[in-house]
């Protein structure tokens, strides 16, 4: 005797994870990215080895996941703990007035870090380091490479004996993460991190340009220099001025993030005062 229709489970509607990208808008890379990272649950069903079917219900998921990231700054690994588990696209609700909490008291190393940042910005003597190089000296694996090439964050500058030299900001990148990984905070700093990094810097640096482009190229007053030379002083400054705005406004948005959520409005009218009493006459 088979089960009655009520009493089956409901069956999630399958789709491909072509679908599931459109659905979401999130390119399929990054989908597979978050199932290998635990946050997306993996096929509901496979009929071969290269066709899988994944719950459409993730396709919320996957968006929130990315807002996450791109608008919070979120690593992956506490992304997984503010959600609940899959295909739910909800945030715990136990978890609100403890991130408050945590995020408050980070001031104090916000500043610290903030300061230890500028200590450091000093010049250093140009530095290359080639592919293996990077692979044997440097926590990096080729994977790491072919990912942050696909963002464009980095490229090979020169080619020695058929092995790719990275140098400059590229090279930066690379052992900027690498630090980040020996001093334990790869998690924190985890490379899906860099795709909504680049995108916000990706806008911050057209918007420099643009004003560059305005200001410089519309004949506005400049010292007696070359354009190239303006242009390599204007860069410099703009680093250092990115750096102070930075620090200066991590604070103010912390603290605004930290603060309690205000009551919800309400409509709700005051009781009207009782009429006065009639006088007898």
């Amino acid at each position: 005797m088979g089960v009655p229709r009520t009493q089956r489970a409901e069956q999630p509607k399958l789709v491909k994870i072509s679908d599931l990208a459109k659905m979401s808008g999130v390119p399929t890379p990054t989908i597979k990215h978050y199932v290998r990272e635990g946050l997306l649950s993996g096929p509901h069903k496979r009929t071969s080895r290269n066709m899988a079917y994944y719950d459409a219900r993730l396709a919320d998921r996957v968006r929130v996941i990315k807002e996450l990231q791109q608008e919070k700054f979120l690593p992956l690994k506490i992304i997984s703990d503010l959600l609940e588990p899959p295909p739910s696209a909800a945030i715990r609700a136990d978890l609100d007035q403890v991130q408050r909490r945590q995020l408050g008291e980070l001031e104090p190393a916000i500043r610290a870090g903030s300061l230890e940042a500028r200590r450091k910005r000093v010049a250093a003597p140009a530095r290359k380091r080639s592919k293996s190089e990077v692979l044997a000296d440097l926590m990096m694996s080729a994977e790491d490479l072919e990912f942050m090439g696909s963002l464009n964050l980095v490229s090979a500058t020169a080619f020695r004996g058929g092995d790719a030299v990275y140098t400059g900001a590229d090279l930066d990148l690379l052992e900027i993460i690498d630090e980040t990984r020996r001093k334990g905070l790869g998690d924190l700093f985890p490379m899906s991190i860099l795709e909504p990094y680049a995108a916000a810097i990706r806008t911050l640096v057209r918007v420099e340009i643009e004003l560059f482009r305005r200001q410089v190229l519309s004949g506005a007053k400049l010292p007696a220099l070359g354009l190239d030379e303006i242009a390599r002083e204007a860069t410099a400054l703009g680093e250092r001025l990115v750096v102070a705005m930075r620090a200066k406004l991590m604070i103010p948005e912390l603290q605004a993030v930290a603060k309690p959520p205000e009551p919800p409005a309400t409509d709700e009218k005051p009781p009207a005062a009782p009429p006065p009493p009639r006088r007898r006459h």
